[in-house]
Order: structure tokens, then sequence, then C-alpha cells
């Protein structure tokens, strides 16, 4: 069967895709390697801005996979610790099975194609192709894309844990977390979803068991997931006639501070069904949108990297001395650093002691 667009991959990136190059007048077809069953079951933490939520509410009601509300955080800088806090619900915690599987029930009830348990290893059916594939993306590998060369690891796990504000995440920076940091994500009141994410080649193992030491919980058989934490160098191109765009996680479109790539997945995603036929266009396009903002995200990960724990100690102090809450409040954006950044406040958090070296 020969479709106008041929996208691999179902998840939030590859439904949106799909559903803007069936707006946009073409035929589209998705393969999706699981099963409706298993489909959406292995996806990362379900934690949204609800401001970005907002802007996909014309694909999904979102509201219906809100299982808890968020209003801050605690963030651990090594041994020092700096509360976030909102009056206001700030993100919240969907069932990422149930919103992954609306997208995809959503994009069929308008006329997308779905097979499901169908592996694309080579045999695509269109010129139009489109790899939405996640991070060890096939097409890009295929078809000899720049490869991304910075990934994050994770181990996750649900667990019956009573934590004692049901609407704050707590968050772990340390050494012995190295390139990124450790989570705890409540559910409701009794559960809690505990993660550990390290950049490869770290040992995710240590990492996790460090975790579960310094929280006294325990967890066996974690879930696993691979994060690409910088952008593709490439994520559309024409060859052989054909036209290969990449969007989502397979064109590292994801927030490397974080490890989130939903919301920004999705927002070139529109663009990537739009521009199905023009992949230059749609590289272009995306990286005009939303490149700055994504080179942020790498620029406070870097940052945050190359601290070790006196550092990150001495960070934690910084923000707790300049009483950051009200700011927060005003211009805080989970998704948009430039909203926040300030340079007088970058000035003085940049001085930390020992750092420039």
């Amino acid at each position: 069967m020969r479709q106008d667009v041929h996208i691999i991959g179902a998840g939030p990136a590859g439904c949106i895709t799909a559903i803007n190059a069936l707006k946009a007048g073409y035929d589209v077809l998705i393969s999706e390697e699981h099963g409706p069953e298993d489909f959406g079951r292995k996806s990362c933490s379900g934690l949204f801005s609800i401001s970005g939520l907002e802007t996909l509410k014309k694909y999904i009601n979102y509201k219906k996979f809100i299982i808890n509300e968020i209003r801050g955080a605690n963030i651990f800088f090594n041994d020092v610790l700096f509360k976030v806090r909102r009056n206001e619900p700030v993100a919240c915690v969907c069932d990422r099975a149930g919103f992954d599987k609306e997208l995809a029930t959503n994009a069929e009830s308008i006329g997308v194609k779905i097979f499901y348990n169908e592996r694309i290893k080579g045999q695509f059916r269109s010129k139009n192709i489109i790899g939405a594939d996640g991070a060890n993306s096939v097409v890009a590998a295929h078809f000899g894309f720049p490869r991304i060369c910075r990934y994050v690891i994770t181990l996750q796990k649900i667990i019956e844990h009573r934590k004692e504000e049901s609407d704050i995440v707590d968050v772990f920076l340390s050494s012995k977390i190295p390139g990124f940091f450790g989570w705890a994500i409540p559910q409701n009141e009794e559960r809690v979803e505990i993660g550990v994410g390290v950049e490869s080649p770290n040992n995710v193992r240590e990492a996790w068991n460090y975790l579960l030491k310094i929280n006294g919980v325990k967890a066996e058989n974690p879930n696993g997931c691979v994060i690409p934490v910088e952008m593709r160098a490439r994520a559309g191109k024409e060859i052989c006639g054909k036209n290969i765009i990449l969007v989502g996680d397979a064109a590292g479109q994801v927030k490397a501070s974080t490890g989130g790539g939903v919301l920004f997945g999705a927002w070139c995603a529109e663009i990537a069904g739009r521009n199905a036929t023009k992949p230059r266009w749609y590289d272009l396009e995306w990286r005009a949108r939303f490149g700055h903002e994504l080179v942020l995200h790498r620029k406070i990960r870097d940052y945050i990297n190359n601290l070790d724990d006196r550092q990150l100690s001495e960070m934690g102090k910084r923000l707790n001395d300049l009483s950051i809450n009200d700011y927060l409040e005003k211009y805080g954006d989970m998704d948009r650093p430039s909203k926040l950044i300030k340079p007088e406040i970058l000035i003085y958090l940049l001085n930390v002691p020992g750092f420039c070296r």
C-alpha cells in the first residue's frame, strides 16, 4: 500500500505529525512496532507543564488523564534544600499510556491509518518518510543522518510510598548522579514514581542504588528509558528521490535540562506535518522557532553538570539568599528558559566560587 506520507512511530510526535499532514491534504499511514495493548506502557514520566498541555488541547482532552497536580518542587543541591512553591498548580502528572493511546485513537478517528505490531527495517511505503521512532531511530540510521552522541539513561519505578507533600516533586542533584538528576514524582497520596538518570557512559545502576538509599525506599525491576540530550545536527533531507524528516526524540527535540520531550516534539510535529514533502523547510522552521530554547536547556544542563558537590551546595545557598520564589511565580516557565533568565541573576549565580577556572 503506497501512501502520500509514511510515519514511523505512533507516539505523540508521530500522531500529531499525522494529524497535521492529514489536514494538509495527505493520505497518512503510521507504522507502530508495539501492539495496542502495550502501546505507551514503557513511556517515560508523565510530568508536564499545564501551560504546555494547554497548547495540545486541540488534539487531546488531556484533563481526562491527569492523576495528580503539582505546585512546586524540593530541589536538593547536594545537601542544600531549595524550595519552589506556587499558589496554583503549575504542572500535572498524566497517565502516559492512556494519553498516548488517546492521541492515536484521535488520529485514527479523522482518517490516519495506524498499523500496530509493524516493525519497519527498510520497507517504506512512501517517498515521504517521517521518523518519529524515538532516540534509537531506525529511520535516522537507515538514511545516514548525523548521529546523536549524548544520551541519558534512566531507571524509574512507581512504588507504594507515602510522601508528606503529595503535590511537590523532589529533585536530587549530586555528583553521585553524574550528568542528570534523581526525582520523586508523587502520583497520589500513596504512590510515588522514583527515578534517576545519568549521562552515558556513566553507571545508572550505581546512581539508582544511591537514590534508593537517600530516600529510604526499596524498588525492584525498574523500567528504563534512553533520552537524547542534544539536537541532531540535521533532521530533514532529500535522498534518492525521497523526502526524509525526523521529529521528536528522533531529532533530539528534547529539553536537556530535564529530559522532557513530549511538548517540544509535539510543537515540532505540527511543523513536520505541514511540511511533510519539504524536509529542508521543516528543518529550517523548527530550528528557527525552537532551537534557541533547546540550546538554552543544553547550556543549563552543561553548567550544572560541571559543578561538584561543594559548588552545588553553594548554588543552593545562593538561590535561597535570592528569595527567588516571587520571581519564579511571576516569570517561571518550565519549557522556555528564555522567559526566566535575567542577566543580573545569571551573573550572581554563575559566580559560584571555584567554578570559573
